[in-house]
C-alpha cells in the first residue's frame, strides 16, 4: 500500500473502538448542492453557422414530461446507496467553486455523489446496465443510455435532478455511446447492435420519437463505440471503434448525413498502429486526433475537397502522421482549458500516467505517480478560474499560489482546472492542481464481487471479490471501517460473519479458508485451512458458534470445530471432510432446533438431494452422513433457508428450485408440505433469507435474490401473486453483465445488500415491507386472483372435469339419487389434474395430496380428506409448470430414455441427471426397449399398467378408467395387437405425433383458433391456454421495474 492508499484508508475510516457513534451523513433523499453551482443561463449558444435555433424545453414542459419513477409513491424496495461504479463508463466531474460532485453509473443506477458531504442522490430510470453518460458544455444537462431489451436514453436536468426526456428503444438493441452538443440542443446515439449498427442525431427538445437524421454503419466496418462532437461546429462529428474511425457531416435543414471512413493500415506508415481508443477534435483547427494501444497519436487532416467552395471543415479526412506520445497504450483522450496555452490535449495511458500537451503536441506537464491501473477517464471541474469576467485579473488571482511549472523552456505556471481520474482498477482519484494534492475518493472492487455479509452486532457490511480484496463498510455512516488485500493471485469467493461477530470466515478460489478477526482482519489461525479442492462456495456457523462448515466446488463438505482451550494456538481446528453429493452444492445451512438449541447441518445439491450430517458423532477425519433425502426429480434445488420464527406452527425448510417453484419441507419428517409458484413466472431464486420482523408487526417476510432481481415475499406462502414484489438489482441475461451473487440483510431488518458479481457493484436497498402488507390487505379476495390466471374456456372445462369427478366417486352406473357436494376426495386430485392437461409424476401427486391432507392438522389434529374447487384451482396454479409442456421437453425426455444404459448400475442417477445434456441427433428405440426402460427405471410402471396405457394411446382400448369402460374387452386380442407393434422403431417425433398425438405449435404460428381447436379435441400440449400465456407475459412486463 503506497502513501496515497494509506491516506485514503485513514481519511475514509474511523476507529471502531471509539465510544461515540460515527458522524452520520446525509442519505440519498437529501438534496445536493448542485443547483446553486450550475450556470443559471439556460439559453443555448448560437450554432456555428449563426442559425436561429428554438429554445429549450420550458419549465412547464419539463414538468409535463413523464418521469421514470415517482419518488412520492412508497416502495417496498428502493435503492439507498451504491458501493462501486462501472469502471468502463467514464464519469463526469460536476464540481465547481462551491461543491464537489461527481456523476457516475453503478450497474443500471445513476449516482450523483457529493464528495464533501459523503451523500448520494440516485437517479433511476434504466432497467438495463448503463453503457454511456455525457453532459452539455455547461454541465446543466446530463444524458444516459443503456443497451438491451426495453432500452432507453434519458436526458436529466441537474438542477431538478429529474428526467426531462426519455427516448425508448432508440435503437434495436439500445446504445453503446451517447453524446450531447455543447449547447445541449442535439443528442447523438450509437446503436449497440453489433450486426446492424446505426448512428443517429436527435433533436431531443422536440416531442418527436424519430431521429433527426440517421445513417447505417456497414457491417464491414469495425464496431463503433465512441462519439465525439467537433466543439467548433457540431454539424461535424466522429465515431470510432477499435479498428476504424468514421467522420460525419450532417445538415439541420436537409436532415441527411454523410459518413466517411478513411483507411489506415500498418503498412501506410511502416509501423504497427494498434487499436483505437478515443478520438478528439483540436479546437480552432480542422484536425482530429485518435489515441492507439501502441501509445501513438493518429493525426487526421482534411483530404482533397470533393466539392468546390465547401467549408474548410469536412468529413473527408485522412491520416497524415503518427506521433508517439506514450510508451504504453493511450486509454483516454480529451481536451481542456489551460493557461497560458488556451487549450491543451489530455491523455491517459494503461500505466496510469496522465499527460498534457499543447495543440502542437509539445509536452507541458504530466502526472506519473497515479499508478492505480489504466486510466479510463479524466474529468475536469467547472469553476470561475477561466471565466471571461476574471481574465483581466487572472494574473493577480494566481499570485502566491503553488501551481506547477510547464516542462518548457519558459517554465510558465501550468494552470488547469482540478480534475478527477478513474481507472479500470476501480480507483477514483481527485487531483488538486495547486499544491499537487492527490486524494483517493473511492477504491472499490475491480473484479467479480461474489459475496457479502453483515455483522450481527455492529453496522458493518463486508464485501469481497476476485481481486483478493475484502472491504468492510459502516453502512450507516457510509465510511470504510477497514480493508485488506490478499492479492490478485488469491481471489476471494465467499465470506460470512460468525453468530457473535467475533470472526469472519473467508473462502478463496484456491480452496483455502481463512478465519479472520472481524475488526482487524488479522488471521486467527497460524495457517489457512487447505482442505478444499476447489473454490469455497458456501460457509456457515452454527447457532452456538461451536462449529463452522464450508462447501467447495468439488462437492465436498468440511467441518471445523472451535477450540475451547486458551493454550491452543489456533481458535479453530479441522475435524473432517466428506463428499455426500455428486453434483454442485447449491447451499449449506446449520439448522437449530427451537427447543434443545442443538444444531443440524444440511447441504443441498444439484443432484437433487438434501444431505444431513451427524455433528455429534463426528471425530477426526470422520463426518458421518445421517441420510440423503431426494427433494426434486427434474428441477434443480437452488437454495435452502429457514423461515422466520413464529410464522408457522411447524418448522419448515424453504427450498427454491429451477422450475420457478418454492417448496416447504417439514424439518422433522422431510415431507414436502407446500409448493407455490414464484412470481414473476420463470424467476429462479438463488438466495433467500428471512427478514427480521419489526416490533408490533404481525406480518413475516422473506428476502429473495435471483440472478437479476431482489424480491420480497410475504408469508405465509399460498401462491398469491400480490404477496410478491421485486425490483431489478443487477441487470443480467442480455440486460447487463451483472449476475447477482450475494445477499445480506442488516441486523435490524431495515436494509438489504446485493452483490452484482461481474458488474463489480454492491447495492444497498431500503426495505419497507409494510407497503407490501397494505397492498395485500386491501386487495380483497385471494381466490379471484387465481381465477385470473385461467382463461374462461379453460376454467369451464376444469369445472366440468371437477363435477364429473364427483359423479365418478359415487359410481358411473349408479341409478340412485346422488348426493350433492362441493368437494371431491383428495384421491381424485391426480385424475382431474391429468384430465385438464397437467401430468404430474407419482412423487408430485403424493406432494399434492399431502399438502391438502396436512393443511389443517396443526390446528385441528385431523386430516383433510376433501378438496373444493377453489382450493383445487389454487393447487393447480401452484403446481403446474409455469410454461406448460413444450415439445423440446418431450423430445429431451425421450432422447434420455433412448440413450440410457439399462445395464448400468447407476442407471437411476443417469436418468435423473442426463436431461441436462442437449442431444442433437434423433435416436430411435423399439417399443420393446421403451417398455423395459419405463418398467425398470425412475418411477417404475408395472407391465399390466404399461400395457393398458399403450393400448389406450394406440386406440386399441377406449379412453377412460376401467370402471368407465362399459364394452367387453378381449385381453388376448389386445395382447396380440401390442406384441405386433413391439418391434416398431420410433423416435421423438413419431412418439409425440403418432403415440401421444400431440400437435406441435411454434411460438410464431400459435393463434387463438389453433388454441380453441386444441381444446375442442381434448388434446392439450400445454396446461395453459393462449390467454394464460398472454396474461403471464403482461404480468412479467408489469414487473420489469417492480411488482406490488
Amino acid at each position: 500500500m503506497n502513501d496515497l492508499e494509506a491516506n485514503y484508508a485513514s481519511e475514509n475510516s474511523y476507529s471502531v473502538y471509539h465510544h461515540g457513534s460515527p458522524q452520520q451523513t446525509s442519505n440519498s433523499n437529501e438534496s445536493l448542492n448542485v443547483t446553486d453551482n450550475i450556470n443559471q443561463n439556460d439559453d443555448c449558444d448560437k450554432n456555428p453557422e449563426g442559425l436561429n435555433e428554438p429554445k429549450h424545453l420550458t419549465e412547464r414542459k419539463m414538468e409535463d414530461e413523464i418521469s421514470c419513477f415517482n419518488p412520492t409513491i412508497p416502495e417496498a424496495i428502493s435503492p439507498l446507496w451504491t458501493f462501486g461504479f462501472n469502471q468502463s463508463v467514464p464519469l463526469i466531474n460536476l464540481s465547481d467553486d462551491r461543491s464537489s460532485i461527481v456523476f457516475y453509473s453503478s450497474a443500471h443506477l445513476l449516482v450523483l455523489f457529493d464528495i464533501k458531504n459523503n451523500s448520494q442522490k440516485i437517479l433511476r430510470g434504466h432497467c438495463n446496465e448503463v453503457t454511456s453518460i455525457a453532459c452539455s458544455g455547461d454541465k446543466r444537462w446530463l444524458v444516459s443510455g443503456d443497451r438491451g431489451i426495453d432500452s432507453a436514453v434519458i436526458v436529466w436536468d441537474v438542477k431538478t435532478r429529474e428526467a426531462v426526456r426519455t427516448i425508448t428503444k432508440p435503437h434495436s438493441y439500445g446504445v453503446i455511446s451517447v453524446a450531447l452538443t455543447k449547447d445541449a440542443r442535439y443528442l447523438a446515439t450509437l446503436g449497440a447492435d453489433p450486426i446492424d449498427q446505426s448512428f443517429s442525431i436527435w433533436n431531443w427538445t422536440t416531442e418527436s420519437n424519430v431521429p433527426h437524421c440517421q445513417v447505417k454503419i456497414s457491417g464491414e466496418m469495425s464496431f463503433q463505440t465512441k462519439i465525439t462532437f467537433n466543439p467548433d461546429n457540431y454539424y461535424h462529428l466522429s465515431t470510432n471503434g477499435e479498428h476504424q474511425v468514421i467522420f460525419y457531416s450532417w445538415s439541420n435543414q436537409e436532415k441527411d448525413m454523410v459518413a466517411y471512413a478513411p483507411s489506415l493500415k500498418d503498412d501506410d506508415f511502416k509501423q504497427k498502429v494498434g487499436q483505437f481508443s478515443f478520438t478528439q477534435y483540436i479546437p480552432d483547427k480542422f484536425i482530429a486526433i485518435t489515441g492507439t494501444s501502441t501509445g501513438l497519436l493518429v493525426i487526421w487532416e482534411s483530404d482533397k475537397q470533393p466539392v468546390k467552395g465547401e467549408n474548410s471543415e469536412t468529413p473527408y479526412k485522412r491520416a497524415t502522421k503518427l506521433i508517439p506520445l506514450h510508451q504504453k497504450g493511450i486509454t483516454f483522450l480529451t481536451t481542456t482549458a489551460c493557461h497560458p496555452y488556451g487549450k491543451c490535449i489530455v491523455t491517459g495511458d494503461s500505466g496510469g500516467q496522465v499527460k498534457f500537451f499543447d495543440c502542437n503536441f509539445m509536452l507541458l506537464f504530466w502526472y506519473q505517480d497515479l499508478k492505480f491501473g489504466p486510466v479510463n477517464c479524466v474529468s475536469f471541474s467547472t469553476t470561475s478560474l477561466f471565466t471571461e469576467k476574471n481574465q483581466s485579473s487572472f494574473t493577480e488571482s494566481i499570485k502566491g499560489k503553488d501551481y506547477p511549472t510547464c516542462a518548457t523552456i519558459g517554465a510558465e505556471p501550468f494552470i488547469i482546472e482540478d480534475f478527477i481520474v478513474s481507472t479500470s482498477s476501480a480507483f477514483m482519484i481527485s487531483v488538486t492542481v495547486e499544491g499537487g494534492l492527490k486524494k483517493i475518493i473511492l477504491r472499490e472492487h475491480d473484479s467479480d464481487v461474489n459475496a457479502l455479509t453483515t455483522h450481527p452486532v455492529l453496522n458493518h457490511v463486508a464485501t469481497c471479490s476476485h481481486s483478493g480484496l475484502i472491504k468492510i463498510y459502516d453502512y450507516e455512516s457510509k465510511l470504510v471501517v477497514t480493508m485488506k488485500s490478499f492479492g490478485l493471485n488469491d481471489p476471494i469467493q465467499s465470506c460470512v460473519y460468525d453468530k457473535t461477530g467475533q470472526y469472519i470466515a473467508v473462502g478463496f478460489m484456491s480452496g483455502y479458508l481463512r478465519v479472520l478477526d472481524s475488526l482487524t482482519l488479522n488471521e486467527m489461525t497460524s495457517e489457512p485451512f487447505t482442505y478444499g479442492k476447489g473454490p469455497i462456495t458456501h460457509i456457515d456457523f452454527s447457532y452456538c458458534n461451536n462449529y463452522c462448515a464450508y462447501a467447495d466446488s468439488a462437492f465436498t463438505t468440511t467441518l471445523l470445530l472451535r477450540s475451547n482451550t486458551h493454550e491452543c494456538e489456533n481458535s479453530w481446528c479441522y475435524v473432517a471432510r466428506v463428499r455426500a453429493h455428486n453434483r454442485r452444492i447449491t447451499d449449506l445451512l446449520f439448522w437449530t432446533l427451537t427447543e434443545s438449541k442443538r444444531s443440524r447441518l444440511f447441504t443441498l445439491s444439484e443432484d437433487r438431494t438434501l444431505a444431513e450430517y451427524d455433528l455429534y458423532n463426528a471425530k477426526k477425519h470422520s463426518l458421518p452422513v445421517i441420510a440423503r433425502y431426494q427433494v426434486e426429480q427434474l428441477a434443480k434445488p437452488l437454495c435452502l433457508s429457514m423461515l422466520p420464527l413464529s410464522c408457522y406452527k411447524e418448522e419448515f425448510f424453504f427450498i427454491s428450485n429451477s422450475a420457478s417453484k418454492i417448496k416447504l419441507y417439514n424439518t422433522s419428517t422431510l415431507m414436502c408440505r407446500k409448493t407455490v409458484s414464484s412470481f414473476p413466472q420463470g424467476i429462479e431464486y438463488t438466495k433467500v433469507l428471512p427478514l427480521i420482523s419489526q416490533k408490533n408487526n404481525s406480518s413475516y417476510f422473506m428476502v429473495c435474490l435471483s440472478k437479476e432481481r431482489l424480491g420480497l415475499i410475504m408469508l405465509p406462502l399460498d401462491g398469491d401473486p400480490l404477496k410478491y414484489t421485486n425490483i431489478i438489482a443487477h441487470p443480467s441475461n442480455g440486460r447487463g453483465v451483472g449476475q447477482a451473487q450475494g445477499l445480506a440483510i442488516d441486523r435490524n431488518g431495515l436494509y438489504a445488500f446485493t452483490a452484482g458479481g461481474p458488474d463489480t457493484c454492491v447495492h444497498m436497498w431500503t426495505l419497507n415491507p409494510s407497503v407490501l402488507a397494505k397492498t395485500v390487505n386491501i386487495a380483497g379476495c385471494m381466490k379471484r386472483r387465481f381465477y385470473d390466471f385461467l382463461s374462461r374456456d379453460f376454467l369451464e372445462e376444469m369445472k366440468d372435469y371437477f363435477y364429473y369427478s364427483m359423479i365418478r366417486t359415487q359410481g358411473i352406473c349408479c341409478m340412485d339419487e346422488r348426493k350433492t357436494s362441493f368437494t371431491i376426495p383428495i384421491t381424485e386430485i391426480p385424475f382431474v389434474m391429468r384430465a385438464i392437461g397437467f401430468y404430474p409424476t407419482e412423487a408430485e401427486v403424493e406432494n399434492m395430496i399431502n399438502e391438502i391432507k396436512y393443511s389443517k392438522f396443526c390446528d385441528t389434529g385431523e386430516y383433510t380428506t376433501e378438496i373444493d374447487l377453489d382450493t383445487f384451482i389454487q393447487l393447480y396454479c401452484n403446481h403446474r409448470p409455469f410454461q406448460g409442456i413444450l415439445y423440446k421437453d418431450v423430445e429431451s425426455a425421450f432422447n434420455i430414455l433412448t440413450n440410457a444404459n439399462i445395464g448400468n448400475k447407476d442407471n437411476c442417477a443417469e436418468l435423473s441427471n442426463s436431461h441436462e445434456r442437449i442431444i442433437q441427433e434423433k435416436p430411435t428405440i423399439t417399443m420393446e426397449e421403451l417398455f423395459l426402460t419405463l418398467q425398470n427405471s425412475g418411477e417404475a410402471i408395472g407391465e399390466a399398467e404399461m400395457s393398458e396405457y399403450m393400448a389406450i394411446l394406440w386406440g386399441i382400448l377406449p379412453e377412460g378408467d376401467r370402471q368407465e369402460i362399459l364394452e367387453e374387452i378381449d385381453p388376448k386380442k389386445i395382447e396380440k395387437e401390442l406384441e405386433s407393434r413391439m418391434s416398431t422403431p420410433i423416435n421423438a417425433e413419431t412418439f409425440v405425433s403418432d403415440i401421444l398425438q400431440m400437435y406441435v405449435y411454434g411460438e410464431n404460428n400459435l393463434s387463438a383458433e389453433h388454441s380453441k381447436e386444441l381444446l375442442s379435441k381434448k388434446i392439450q400440449q400445454t396446461d395453459t391456454s393462449l390467454l394464460d400465456e398472454l396474461v403471464s407475459n403482461e404480468k412479467y412486463a408489469a414487473n420489469s421495474t417492480q411488482t406490488e
